[in-house]
């Protein structure tokens, strides 16, 4: 029988955001919880995230900036016994990252910021014109809590 493993070594949950190709960004307001998939970029224990300068998921952010990410790869559906509903299952490896938004406003770094996406998304280095890196709103999630669980996978 499978079990799920709890993951505490920091480098298994790296890894896991590493390979991740979208976060799903939880966010709360009083009307309650709101969750988005977004591109992400990762580095030294932050995670950073870029949007239009408008929209519901900054509306939120602006009145609470506490959010949970949650990166999750390697999802394969499997059973033990394929005539018993039951015996279904998915396998996964997931990491939850709990952090607060940070706006960051500071030209250079989104422009830094920015080239770590395109790093990760394309895997190269690209430039930007001033209007697309002024047009952009950077957000930077410095990770307070991280937790992982894998099941069904090594």
């Amino acid at each position: 029988m499978l079990k799920p493993r709890l993951l505490t070594k920091l480098s298994e949950m790296e890894a896991i955001i590493s390979e991740a190709t979208v976060c799903y960004v939880g966010m709360a307001d009083e009307t309650g919880p709101y969750v988005l998939p977004m591109n992400f970029a990762f580095e030294s224990g932050r995670v950073f995230l870029h949007a239009a300068p408008e929209g519901h998921k900054l509306d939120i952010i602006r009145k609470n900036s506490a959010v949970c990410i949650n990166f999750n790869i390697d999802n394969e559906l499997f059973y033990r016994h394929k005539e018993v509903g039951c015996s279904w299952g998915m396998k996964f490896k997931s990491v939850n990252a709990h952090g607060k938004v940070r706006f960051i406003v500071d030209y250079q770094e989104k422009y830094r910021i920015m080239k770590l996406f395109m790093l990760k998304y394309a895997g190269q280095d690209y430039e930007f014109s001033e209007p697309s890196i002024r047009n952009v709103v950077v957000m930077q999630v410095d990770i307070e809590k991280l937790t992982g669980k894998v099941y069904g996978n090594r």
